[in-house]
């Protein structure tokens, strides 16, 4: 079967992970064929650039891991939408331009694979999608991430939490950093953040009074998050809303607890092997945080059902799921 696929997702990002791992585990009855342009992934003439692209290639059907369907198609058309974010905490061009294209576009798609259940139900009643055109299909964690006796550890010289990813205002760090400053543990505790150091976190860090508590590591490549993970007391992920949240279940899979929040899709990836709290509540965070310093009990069945939990998503049945649903001819 001839795939014309876009391949210009490949990059050090959530959406080129989840490529790089569909696109490893390709079936062998599988022959690719990829889009040329080099068009910037947020060019807003990406759908007419797809369409020349697919009215170039001899092919039987498009595949694109992210959110920019082409303008028209005279094959059938897959691809993923991760989440509405765009909706919600970009600008009101962005919001306009997802309503009035991406949706429209999306309504002609042979099928849209999406990452959890949340961001399904969002796609049928934000954009008006069908929802017998979405199927989702779960993201996975690299078996690295998975703990065992001879996993390396990263070496701290204090007890801290971690936090993995970005900035973005529905990721609520403020909101952890706050709670993180009243919750009543040990000082000896920290707060790490992968990333630079940015003039807004480290300023509001100093009016909390936890200036000298808050470390920023820098850009941390891949292979080092597991040890990252696994030294760390607790995982903090409390956003406001995910597509899908996979520090969760990578945390989870190096046997680190997480506390993340009841909103989104992120009770539903938790499983109940993690802490839920608000993230509306800097009460509750800090309540959290709190309970997994003090609960030894509690902590320890956090950390055996969190481990339990992630074996469920493998990048294996990721992309087995991805390709059955890019190669299945019963499709209108």
């Amino acid at each position: 079967m001839r795939v014309l696929i876009d391949s210009r997702w490949d990059a050090d990002t959530g959406i080129g992970k989840l490529y790089r791992e569909v696109m490893a585990r390709m079936p062998g009855y599988v022959s690719p064929r990829f889009v040329q342009s080099r068009m910037g992934l947020g060019n807003l003439l990406t759908p007419l650039m797809l369409a020349r692209e697919i009215g170039r290639h001899d092919a039987d059907v498009f595949y694109s891991p992210s959110f920019m369907p082409p303008l028209y198609s005279r094959m059938p058309v897959v691809f993923t939408i991760h989440d509405l974010m765009h909706l919600f905490y970009y600008t009101k061009w962005h919001r306009l331009y997802y309503q009035q294209v991406i949706a429209r576009l999306a309504a002609n798609a042979d099928q849209i694979i999406t990452v959890s259940q949340f961001s399904k139900g969002q796609l049928v009643e934000l954009l008006g999608i069908d929802e017998r055109l979405i199927t989702v299909v779960y993201n996975g964690v690299d078996d690295c991430y998975r703990t065992d006796t001879d996993s390396v550890t990263y070496q701290s010289d204090a007890p801290y939490f971690l936090y993995v990813g970005n900035r973005r205002k529905n990721k609520n760090l403020p909101a952890m950093l706050t709670a993180f400053a009243r919750a009543a543990i040990p000082r000896e505790f920290l707060f790490f953040l992968t990333g630079d150091s940015d003039g807004e976190t480290a300023e509001l860090a100093g009016q909390l009074g936890i200036g000298n508590r808050v470390r920023f590591l820098g850009h941390v490549a891949e292979e080092g998050l597991p040890a990252l993970y696994r030294g760390a007391h607790a995982t903090l992920f409390v956003s406001l809303m995910e597509g899908f949240g996979l520090p969760v279940i990578e945390s989870m899979a190096a046997g680190t607890p997480v506390l993340t929040s009841t909103a989104g899709p992120l009770p539903e990836v938790a499983g109940g092997a993690a802490l839920c709290v608000s993230p509306h509540d800097i009460d509750a965070i800090a309540d959290g945080m709190e309970r997994l310093v003090a609960d030894s009990e509690g902590y320890q069945r956090l950390k055996e059902a969190g481990i339990k939990r992630s074996a469920k998503f493998t990048w294996a049945d990721t992309a087995a799921r991805t390709w059955e649903v890019i190669t299945d001819k019963r499709r209108k």
